[in-house]
């Protein structure tokens, strides 16, 4: 899953970055404002994690060793309830921290400007997974899904490359769907009807291997399809 940290995972749902790991952390040697910036938001990144994960966790009943007759489980329970909702309390000041935080340090350090790119494949929505977008020619760019998106649109290709997407000349998006950019050439991938912009172009491409995978496809080519499906495959 690309997303399994869960200060990463947050950043995505609230901003739409996708970022491959902590990158905040290649400016924390700095020795400038911006460095103590970053080592605050990292401080901060661990401090979300270490609290996810211990809310993720079942809750201990307190350990009291020798106590009064009268402090049973029922106090046990109560005590225990108090910690979790500080627990929670506390794990909402610290996102607000950890956003107002990254988004400070986002200010100065611009993402998705090189070669490669990391997608979420639905806005806002981390469960649906991220899509790797990887330059090899000007106006080309091969789609890989991750584990998590394969598992979201029911494609059998976790990590591994799904298609292309080639940007035109009006600035849209032709997916064409294969899992070697070879095929493009040999007349065996399947060109796809353009979309607007990456995210869905991406999700096109996953639903034609969903359906390619399916008892409804029949062999069938994406200009043989029903207007219907069709839609579903910009959905």
């Amino acid at each position: 899953m690309f997303l399994a940290d869960p200060a990463l995972r947050l950043i995505a749902a609230s901003t739409n970055d996708v970022l491959p790991e902590q990158l905040w952390r290649y400016d924390t040697g700095t020795e400038d404002a911006f460095g103590d910036l970053a080592r605050i938001l990292h401080k901060t990144a661990m401090a979300y994690n270490t609290i996810s994960a211990d809310l993720d966790s079942p809750a201990p009943r307190p350990s009291f060793g020798l106590r009064p007759a009268c402090t049973g489980a029922a106090m046990q329970d109560v005590l225990a309830t108090i910690d979790q909702r500080v627990a929670l309390e506390r794990h909402t000041v610290i996102t607000g921290s950890l956003l107002d935080l990254y988004r400070a340090w986002r200010r100065h350090r611009p993402l998705n400007d090189g070669e490669q790119r990391h997608l979420l494949l639905c806005s806002g929505d981390p469960g649906h997974g991220v899509a790797t977008l990887q330059r090899f020619t000007h106006r080309q760019w091969r789609v890989t899904a991750d584990a998590e998106a394969a598992q979201a649109f029911a494609v059998p290709y976790p990590n591994r490359m799904v298609g292309v997407l080639v940007e035109t000349e009006d600035g849209i998006w032709q997916p064409i769907a294969c899992t070697d950019a070879a095929q493009i050439a040999s007349g065996t991938a399947y060109r796809l009807p353009v979309r607007d912009d990456l995210a869905t172009a991406c999700r096109s491409l996953l639903r034609w291997w969903a359906l390619r995978h399916s008892a409804a496809w029949r062999s069938r080519h994406p200009d043989q399809l029903t207007p219907t499906e069709l839609d579903q495959l910009a959905e």
